[in-house]
């Protein structure tokens, strides 16, 4: 399980959450927090080469600290990676202890990917 103001590392060290290996990230670039609300929080860490958010247009914008969701991209130096997919590298790392889903209750598949009880929060993205 997720837990809530929990920070994940991202970047080039072999000790970050997520590792990125290339030359344009920083060995820690950014961090992504999971808030209590269940929202996404993104501070980048004094990267070299900067962290930014990609609008749908392709355009990208500077981040110091924003809030993201599942749907966004982000870009750390020159790579650029999809939330949903800083998500499900975070869970493959450090798997989510999943509640028991009430009796009659159906799985369903999250808008990050992951498996989650019907109508109950995702302990992944939060959403």
């Amino acid at each position: 399980m997720t837990h809530p103001d929990h920070k994940y590392t991202i970047g080039r060290a072999l000790t970050c959450d997520v590792v990125l290996s290339d030359d344009s990230v920083s060995r820690i670039h950014a961090e992504l927090t999971f808030l209590e609300d269940g929202k996404l929080l993104v501070t980048d860490c004094r990267s070299t080469q900067g962290t930014f958010l990609m609008h749908q247009s392709g355009e990208a914008r500077a981040i110091k600290q924003e809030l993201v969701s599942a749907r966004d991209t982000l870009c750390f130096g020159s790579v650029s990676m999809p939330v949903k997919e800083l998500l499900q590298a975070i869970h493959l790392k450090h798997p989510p202890v999943a509640p028991m889903p009430p009796e009659g209750a159906g799985l369903v598949r999250c808008e990050c990917g992951a498996v989650k009880v019907k109508n109950i929060r995702c302990e992944v993205c939060g959403t």
